[in-house]
Parts: C-alpha cells; sequence; structure tokens
C-alpha cells in the first residue's frame, strides 16, 4: 500500500503541474467558473466497488477486512483541467475482534485532472480534500476499542473517466481515506467504478 500511496503523490503532483499550464475552456478573463457562470461544467454520478480496511486483528479473531463500497457524488469543474466534488461513501462494515467495524463519510474533494481525446471526452485525475468519517466499532477482543467516533481527517485518489456520450462517461476512481476510531485512526482504501453523467 506504501508503493500505491507513493504512485498517488506522484500523479497528483503531474496533474497539479499540467493543470496550472491548461488552457480554460471558456472566454472568461479570470480562466475560473463559478457555478452560477457559463462554462461550469457541472456531474453527478455513482460508484460501486470494494473497501479494505488497513488495521492489524486484534487478538485471536478472525478478521474479514473487506467489504462492498458505495459512493454518490456530485461536483463540477471550474476551467478544462480544476475541479471540486462532494460525495457521501459507505466505506463498509468489516469483521473484526468479535465483533463488526462500520464507517459512513462525507467525502470534499479538489480534483486536477488531464483532459484528453479529440473532444476531450476522457481524463485521468488526482484528488486531495478532507472527509468527515463517523464509524462505530464493536467486539469483544481484549484491548480493543469499542463504541463510535466521528471527526475529519485527510483523502486522497487517482481516478479515470471515459467518455460513451457527449454527457455519459464511465468513471474509476482509488482513494484512501483516513478515519477516526475510538482510541485509533486508521486507512481505508476504496477501488470504485460506476457513471458519472456530465451537465453540459
Amino acid at each position: 500500500m506504501k508503493a500505491i500511496a507513493l504512485a498517488a503523490a506522484g500523479v497528483l503532483s503531474l496533474v497539479a503541474v499540467s493543470a496550472s499550464n491548461a488552457q480554460t475552456t471558456t472566454t472568461n478573463p479570470r480562466g475560473f467558473n463559478l457555478p452560477h457562470e457559463r462554462g461550469f461544467w457541472g456531474h453527478a454520478g455513482a460508484s460501486f466497488g470494494r473497501s479494505e480496511f488497513e488495521a492489524s486483528c486484534p487478538g485471536a479473531f478472525t478478521c474479514d477486512d473487506t467489504d462492498q463500497a458505495y459512493r454518490v457524488f456530485a461536483g463540477g469543474r471550474f476551467n478544462n483541467a480544476i475541479g471540486a466534488e462532494v460525495a457521501w461513501v459507505n466505506l463498509g462494515e468489516w469483521a473484526r475482534g468479535g465483533g463488526d467495524t462500520d464507517s459512513q463519510a462525507l467525502d470534499l474533494t479538489l480534483m486536477a485532472g488531464i483532459p484528453f481525446g479529440a473532444d476531450g471526452r476522457h481524463s485521468v485525475f488526482g484528488k486531495l480534500g478532507t472527509v468527515y468519517a463517523r464509524s462505530e466499532v464493536q467486539g469483544t477482543a481484549a484491548g480493543l476499542n469499542t463504541g463510535k467516533e466521528d471527526g475529519w481527517g485527510p483523502r486522497l485518489g487517482i481516478g479515470a473517466s471515459f467518455g460513451l456520450t457527449q454527457n455519459w462517461a464511465i468513471r474509476a476512481d482509488w482513494d484512501r481515506y483516513r478515519i477516526k476510531l475510538p482510541g485509533a485512526k486508521e486507512n481505508v482504501d476504496t477501488l470504485t467504478i460506476g457513471a458519472q453523467y456530465q451537465f453540459r
């Protein structure tokens, strides 16, 4: 996972540099459009995939640290390369320590991407932001902190979208969330694929 995180950091650096040099697709002299202005491209979508809880298994219990993950998102692009997104994420429920650990989160993200293709329908992008997660831990393992916890943490990710039409695209994302648990902070990785609709 350290290699994946380093790769993500490299992609984020690349797209940030590319974003700073990208040309805007509108005639706005600022090169930056707000949601109420012509040239702001809004989008919405949903994706589904797998999550992996990056924590050790307490005691002598058997743990299952993978589960299904769901993400519903909406956002927009301020110019040809820079955007933002808000999402609700069900990170999953994992069997650990004789009980279950589950987490859901509000995800706030800045995006920097590189469009490609004849009409710019496709893109690869990096994501940096913050996540507000609410988690609950149940279990009987000795030393396992149980209860509910919520709070803010960092997040990063990389992704790609592949346009099928002017409005519809397939979207794939890898994301890492740092979430709070009772007495601890842990990473959750998700890999999801879904559909995105672009309001043009």
